[in-house]
């Protein structure tokens, strides 16, 4: 007896039901909105591996160990500031190496942006680097709210396929 996948469709009112749960767990909206893209990028992903049957289900699954992921590491970086931390001089200019690393990622990061097509890294700057609202990247280029978030979660699927295609190592840049 084969299982047949359950048809899960993420229109804006589940992803605005996942945000809602995630801002009253996390108490940030703006950290419940990444998440929430995250992880339905990664549910984007990984139906196209495996047959799923509760695609909801395991869509706030991984959206609540992401968010405990993220609460860990912040717990650890607070944890190693120190109670002395406000008498110590920080130096804010980046290492040499760490300057290195960091334009090296974003030449990495212009490539394959380079990939996507012209529409889809259009919506994905707008989104993600100039921080414009689903609405008001749909108003401006004429398209639905629903189908700025499709081209936003297909973009990040693809810039991660290119970045275990090519090997990049390190925390994803995107």
């Amino acid at each position: 007896m084969t299982v047949q996948p359950a048809s899960f469709e993420i229109d804006s009112s589940e992803r605005a039901a996942l945000v809602a749960f995630l801002a009253r767990k996390s108490g940030n909206l703006i950290l419940a909105d990444d998440i929430a893209q995250d992880a339905i990028v990664r549910l984007v992903e990984f139906q196209q591996r495996e047959k799923v049957r509760n695609a909801r289900g395991l869509l706030f699954k991984i959206a609540v160990n992401l968010l405990i992921n993220h609460q860990r590491r912040e717990s650890r970086m607070v944890a190693g500031l120190g109670d002395d931390f406000a008498d110590d001089f920080v130096d804010e200019q980046p290492s040499q190496e760490r300057a290195a690393l960091d334009s090296d990622r974003l030449q990495q990061f212009r490539r394959a942006l380079e990939t996507l097509p012209p529409l889809r890294r259009e919506v994905l700057i707008r989104r993600r680097l100039e921080n414009q609202s689903y609405q008001e990247i749909g108003q401006a280029l004429s398209l639905s709210a629903a189908a700025v978030e499709k081209h936003v979660v297909r973009a990040l699927a693809s810039l991660r396929a290119y970045q275990d295609k090519h090997m990049i190592e390190g925390e994803r840049p995107w």
